[in-house]
């Protein structure tokens, strides 16, 4: 049964088994996608999650739908993920946080949490990232940094608008930074290559604050990224820390299952791996049966298939908890 409600303060899509309750209880944060909880492929996951006896939880985050992710967003999502927890439909208290791409970041971050910390039976996501000082350096100079420094990695242009206005909505709001969001307003997520216009007719007479990240958005050479990471505000690049799952790794205390590509369109595996080396009940699945989060099932695929499959019930056993 598919019904819409308000959870947290956010609108939200419940979808339940048959049946009595409580149930095993998921909270889904989608990645970015302008129809949000709406997508129909959302919208059959919970479904299918649903069949399975869980009720599942898909909440409308700000921001996640244009892939933006800021301290607002986390709260919101902390926020639902505890009335969940509450609710009488939640079988002992308990909730199992389930994300993709930058929804999966979300997932890690929110179990993190003091309000959620020993609530989270397993977060299971798809391809999140979980460095930002690494994903603006990829967003805007379409490289990453490697062994041998940095290594090319083309990203869709989405990813750097998204990452845009993400960091401008870190900034105080001052005249100047609202004008730095109006011009990542004009961009074009579609372009080849979004934020050209911006370099070519950057925002004049802004504060240092403003200034200074603008300057970040619109360099493409890796070689002056860190001084230009460096160059940030402190209260910039203290929120893009605390908005970095690997940062916080020590307090996940929930199984972490990730799935991701061996080369993911949007964040490289190094992102999930990273994660691994800091917190031990991280458990990573590589498999070629992901487009970033859409599964590609094939018959020549059977492995990377076996591979998803596992993932998946090693997840739903987890929730079960």
């Amino acid at each position: 049964m598919v019904e819409e409600g308000v959870f947290g303060g956010r609108p939200t899509t419940i979808v339940r088994p048959r049946g009595q309750g409580p149930w095993p209880a998921v909270l889904f944060a989608n990645g970015a996608t302008p129809d949000g909880r709406a997508h129909p492929g959302v919208r059959r996951l919970g479904i299918a999650l649903a069949r399975s006896g869980y009720v599942v939880f898909i909440p409308d985050l700000p921001g996640i739908a244009t892939g933006q992710l800021t301290p607002r967003t986390l709260d919101s999502a902390v926020d639902c993920a505890v009335a969940v927890a509450d609710s009488a439909e939640a079988r002992e208290g308990r909730v199992g946080l389930v994300g993709v791409s930058v929804g999966g970041t979300l997932a890690l971050l929110s179990a993190t949490t003091p309000e959620l910390r020993s609530r989270v039976s397993v977060v299971a996501c798809i391809a999140p990232y979980t460095d930002l000082e690494r994903v603006m350096m990829l967003a805007t100079t379409g490289t990453y940094p490697g062994a041998a420094g940095p290594e090319p990695y083309a990203v869709p242009p989405s990813l750097p608008v998204g990452l845009a206005h993400s960091v401008v909505a870190i900034l105080p709001p001052t005249a100047d930074a609202r004008a730095l969001e109006q011009a990542l307003q004009r961009l074009d997520p579609a372009s080849p290559d979004p934020l050209l216009p911006l370099r070519k007719s950057p925002c004049r007479s802004l504060d240092s604050a403003a200034a200074a990240v603008q300057a970040l958005l619109i360099n493409r050479d890796p070689y002056r990224f860190p001084d230009l990471y460096a160059a940030l505000p402190g209260t910039v690049r203290n929120t893009a820390a605390s908005l970095s799952p690997v940062r916080s790794a020590a307090r996940l205390v929930a199984p972490v299952e990730i799935a991701s590509a061996p080369r993911d369109k949007y964040f490289p595996l190094a992102e999930s791996q990273a994660l691994e080396r800091e917190a031990p009940n991280v458990r990573i699945t590589v498999t070629s049966a992901l487009a970033h989060a859409i599964p590609r099932m094939s018959p020549t695929n059977l492995a990377g298939i076996a591979a998803l499959h596992s993932f998946f019930v090693r997840s739903l056993a987890a929730a079960s908890y």
